[in-house]
């Protein structure tokens, strides 16, 4: 059976960073954790070259994405502007280090999910 993977409009991309997320969930480990980051840096450009960047309150909830500091934080990874370490616990606490900042994966994800839900949910 052939399986056909589409990437062709911004929702296509928002989809995989739920199953980015999910994976990340399920397995703990940098590399997941780069794709999420990657996924998510990458929607903002695939959402402005959309039929979506035509509606005010579409750019409006954008603005809000792109300024928020955990977007601009993936934007600078992915453009490697900085670099991140992970580092994972026994008692499954994870810990992403950015430069002299630390932040909560699971927050971290968390609120980046969050940020884009809110965007298609309300398309």
């Amino acid at each position: 059976m052939t399986e056909l993977h589409e990437f062709e409009c911004p929702r296509n991309l928002y989809e995989k960073l739920i199953r980015d997320n999910q994976r990340l969930a399920k397995e703990m480990n940098g590399d997941n954790l780069f794709t999420l980051i990657t996924t998510t840096a990458s929607l903002q450009p695939w959402i402005k070259n959309s039929p979506l960047s035509s509606s005010e309150t579409m750019n409006r909830m954008m603005r809000k994405i792109v300024r928020h500091p955990y977007f601009k934080l993936c934007k600078d990874i992915s453009e490697a502007k900085k670099v991140f370490k992970l580092e994972v616990s026994d008692n499954d606490s994870s810990t992403m280090l950015v430069e002299d900042e630390k932040f909560d994966v699971h927050d971290f994800r968390s609120e980046i999910v969050g940020l884009f839900n809110a965007f298609f949910k309300a398309k």
